[in-house]
Protein backbone atom coordinates (compact mmCIF):
# COMPACT_ATOMS: atom_id res chain seq x y z
CA UNK A 1 0.00 0.00 0.00
CA UNK A 2 1.33 3.43 -1.18
CA UNK A 3 1.56 6.27 1.39
CA UNK A 4 0.51 8.57 -1.26
CA UNK A 5 -2.57 6.50 -2.37
CA UNK A 6 -4.36 4.61 0.47
CA UNK A 7 -6.26 2.44 -2.22
CA UNK A 8 -2.80 1.02 -3.28
CA UNK A 9 -2.98 2.13 -7.07
CA UNK A 10 -0.54 5.26 -7.47
CA UNK A 11 2.36 5.52 -5.56
CA UNK A 12 3.94 8.74 -6.03
CA UNK A 13 7.70 8.30 -5.10
CA UNK A 14 7.89 5.09 -7.07
CA UNK A 15 6.69 7.51 -10.32
CA UNK A 16 9.31 9.52 -8.92
CA UNK A 17 11.98 7.73 -8.65
CA UNK A 18 11.31 6.16 -12.17
CA UNK A 19 10.45 9.62 -14.22
CA UNK A 20 12.97 11.98 -12.79
CA UNK A 21 15.82 9.96 -14.26
CA UNK A 22 14.51 8.94 -18.00
CA UNK A 23 13.34 12.53 -17.69
CA UNK A 24 16.94 13.78 -16.93
CA UNK A 25 15.86 15.89 -13.62
CA UNK A 26 17.64 15.84 -10.11
CA UNK A 27 15.50 16.03 -7.69
CA UNK A 28 17.31 17.26 -4.43
CA UNK A 29 16.04 16.00 -0.53
CA UNK A 30 15.01 19.36 -0.17
CA UNK A 31 12.77 19.44 -3.24
CA UNK A 32 11.92 15.77 -2.87
CA UNK A 33 8.52 15.92 -0.45
CA UNK A 34 7.07 18.99 -2.60
CA UNK A 35 7.07 17.36 -6.36
CA UNK A 36 5.93 14.52 -4.19
CA UNK A 37 3.28 16.32 -2.96
CA UNK A 38 2.58 17.78 -6.61
CA UNK A 39 2.06 14.45 -7.85
CA UNK A 40 -0.05 13.21 -5.85
CA UNK A 41 -2.45 16.43 -6.67
CA UNK A 42 -2.03 15.39 -9.87
CA UNK A 43 -3.24 11.86 -9.79
CA UNK A 44 -6.22 13.37 -7.46
CA UNK A 45 -7.12 15.69 -10.24
CA UNK A 46 -6.61 13.09 -13.29
CA UNK A 47 -9.12 11.07 -11.94
CA UNK A 48 -11.59 14.03 -11.65
CA UNK A 49 -10.87 14.14 -15.44
CA UNK A 50 -10.80 10.66 -16.30
CA UNK A 51 -14.31 10.73 -14.57
CA UNK A 52 -15.82 12.87 -17.00
CA UNK A 53 -18.17 11.12 -19.49
CA UNK A 54 -16.95 12.10 -22.71
CA UNK A 55 -19.07 10.23 -26.35
CA UNK A 56 -16.25 8.60 -28.21
CA UNK A 57 -18.03 9.87 -31.32
CA UNK A 58 -17.68 14.05 -30.72
CA UNK A 59 -14.10 13.42 -30.71
CA UNK A 60 -12.31 15.30 -33.47
CA UNK A 61 -8.59 15.18 -34.49
CA UNK A 62 -6.72 18.24 -34.77
CA UNK A 63 -4.93 19.33 -37.70
CA UNK A 64 -1.54 18.35 -38.18
CA UNK A 65 0.94 21.27 -37.70
CA UNK A 66 3.89 21.60 -40.28
CA UNK A 67 6.22 24.10 -40.22
CA UNK A 68 7.35 25.71 -43.53
CA UNK A 69 5.78 26.81 -47.02
CA UNK A 70 2.12 26.39 -47.57
CA UNK A 71 1.24 23.64 -50.31
CA UNK A 72 -0.97 24.49 -52.91
CA UNK A 73 -3.81 21.72 -53.61
CA UNK A 74 -4.29 20.74 -57.21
Amino acid sequence: MSKTDPAGGFDAARHLETMAPTLGLTITDEQRPMVLQFLAIAHGMSKVVLAAPLDPASLELAPVFRPGAVEQAS
